[in-house]
């Protein structure tokens, strides 16, 4: 499969991925703890965007904190693969929280492409850390989405879930089925990213989903 996009730097949206992984790497290491692993979603739930940060909505059973994002906007499984190593293997997660859907079709990437990409970070994982518990996360729900555009996430969706259903330590999260993301008034001017009333919703969607996870910590 030939690569179809700048790993570096996206020409398209003038967006360094360099800078940015770099900068995750001047924080400090968090390592054993969950690790929220994806596109924009994930970027954009920081104090940067205006939001309470995800390390803060989402504290363990003890309060404490124990999630690390690893969100880096505009990114395809692509570049989830080829950064793997320097934004996921150092921090030795105990658990993956992994969205990979987003951005694949508009460089090129059908969805059972960028799917295959999506493996290999799954793949890495396992072997890296045996026993490693991942959650696989659903294609998200927009503000104007269309029928067409839904069944086609659902599509991606059943492909995601049919592999977590059948391999161990592994489990699909749907966000397309949790009712409040179908609000419209959860969204930023462009009608798929969350503003702070849709990332208050999203840590609600995260505690019920990563119940057992957090309450590890």
């Amino acid at each position: 499969m030939p690569v179809r996009v700048g790993l570096h730097y996206i020409e398209l949206w003038q967006e360094s991925m360099e800078d940015v992984v770099r900068e995750y790497e001047k924080e400090p290491l968090h390592k054993g703890q969950i690790v929220f692993y994806g596109p924009s979603y994930y970027t954009r739930w920081s104090e940067k965007y205006g939001m309470m940060p995800m390390r803060q909505a989402l504290p363990g059973k003890s309060g404490n904190a124990c999630v690390v994002n690893r969100g880096f906007g505009s990114s395809t499984a692509e570049h989830q693969l080829y950064y793997y190593p320097r934004m996921i293997r150092p921090l030795e997660p105990k658990v993956l929280v992994y969205t990979s859907h987003g951005n694949g079709p508009a460089f090129g990437y059908s969805d059972e492409e960028s799917w295959e990409l999506a493996q290999r970070v799954i793949a890495y994982a396992q072997i890296d850390f045996p026993g490693i518990e991942i959650c696989l996360v659903g294609a998200y729900p927009s503000r104007d989405m269309t029928a067409e555009n839904e069944a086609a996430k659902r599509r991606y969706n059943a492909m995601v879930k049919a592999f977590a259903d059948s391999t161990p330590n592994c489990r699909f999260i749907d966000p397309l089925d949790y009712e409040p993301f179908r609000r419209k008034d959860i969204y930023v001017e462009d009608g798929v990213h969350f503003n702070r009333t849709g990332y208050d919703l999203c840590a609600e969607f995260y505690k019920q989903a990563l119940a057992e996870e957090l309450a590890k910590y």
